[in-house]
């Protein structure tokens, strides 16, 4: 797209989004910030079809007809903002082909989902496109400028260059549970860590335990001093030990990373589950601790001491560790209302483990 193309956008946006209305500015500053996310389809006749799309945070998708003013530094989605279609090009392909297109340009710039607004009918056909809707009562006032109809929606996308064990978390901890359940044992060496997570968060509060593992030691310890556990964790066969341990809690098997539960929690944990995301993954997860979140609730995760990737081995198997730095980590919990309690890199009281600590803002 170039800055000569924006009458015909914007003469097709009205065309194609009447109930939609955008300023023209709105265009002209999106082909500013991120020309390589603005594509255009000519036909015969001329202009049928285009993108306007940039980097993004995900699940924070900007309210109709505004301005940005600027990109985030650090990008967690690759946004489409619009993508319209005359109807001489409808049902050729070309728009599978616009998504696909984005999508290599998405992974290629390090992206590991894409995300959109479906308004229209078009649920359908980003389902098509590997599109899931999201449900997230946070996302409620952000969708209210695109109608009653409009759906957030988000596709995973294989990032380039993290490391391919990055993708094999969940099913080595599957084809492992059995021999994880027996050497993570029953003794809570962390046991100090979770009398301050305790301290943080209200008394008796509800729990949400991310990667909750066979649910021994850490949701035994948090049950039996009082507290309700909903845990999730990827591995069916762990979720199992659990539901048989625990009957009275809620268990999940699912991807900590697509959690969206209709409900908020007095605490949040991700305790040795948190760092094997990838540092794009792991900046997606601060929306989703803030989404079930309540106020004053604590947050306790380990992660790495220093940014980068460290390979280390499970069953023979390479297992995935990441990191973000300590001034990233703090950003991200700033800005999703979070403050920092404590933060101890490689606690020798600990196992060695970098443990973040921190408490949601009270209103």
């Amino acid at each position: 797209m170039s800055i000569a193309d924006l009458p015909s956008v914007n003469e097709l946006a009205t065309r194609i989004h009447p109930d939609y209305p955008e300023d023209d500015a709105v265009f002209a500053e999106r082909l500013r910030l991120y020309p390589e996310g603005c594509r255009v389809l000519e036909g015969e006749h001329g202009l049928v079809a285009y993108v306007v799309s940039h980097p993004w945070r995900h699940q924070e998708p900007p309210p109709l007809n505004a301005l940005l003013g600027a990109l985030p530094p650090r990008p967690s989605t690759f946004y489409i903002h619009d993508l319209a279609m005359a109807p001489e090009a409808q049902g050729t392909g070309a728009g599978a082909s616009i998504v696909a297109l984005l999508a290599d340009h998405a992974s290629a710039s390090g992206l590991s989902s894409m995300s959109l607004i479906a308004v229209n009918g078009s649920a359908g056909f980003w389902q098509r496109q590997g599109f899931e809707a999201v449900h997230n009562p946070l996302l409620d006032s952000r969708l209210r400028s695109y109608g009653d109809d409009a759906r957030f929606m988000s596709r995973t996308l294989q990032a380039s260059g993290w490391h391919p064990s990055s993708q094999q978390i969940g099913a080595l901890y599957e084809r492992h549970a059995m021999a994880f359940d027996r050497d993570r044992g029953r003794r809570l060496v962390e046991r100090t860590w979770f009398e301050r997570f305790r301290d943080v968060m209200p008394a008796g509060a509800d729990v949400l335990d991310l990667g909750c593992g066979s649910g021994e030691p850490v949701a035994r310890y948090l049950i039996e001093t009082g507290h309700r556990v909903t845990g999730v964790d990827s591995s069916p066969t762990l979720i199992g030990l659990c539901c048989s341990r625990f009957p009275d809690e809620m268990w999940i098997a699912g991807d900590m990373r697509d959690v969206s539960l209709s409900r908020r929690f007095g605490g949040v944990v991700a305790w040795n589950s948190f760092f094997h995301l990838t540092p794009d993954d792991q900046r997606a997860m601060f929306a989703v601790f803030r989404a079930h979140a309540e106020p004053c609730a604590a947050l306790m995760f380990t992660s790495g001491p220093r940014a980068g990737e460290a390979i280390g081995a499970y069953q023979g198997e390479p297992l995935y560790h990441a990191s973000l730095d300590t001034a990233e980590y703090e950003t991200l919990l700033a800005a999703h209302g979070f403050s920092v309690v404590q933060h101890v890199v490689e606690d020798q009281d600990c196992g060695g483990l970098t443990v973040w600590l921190a408490r949601m803002q009270s209103g």
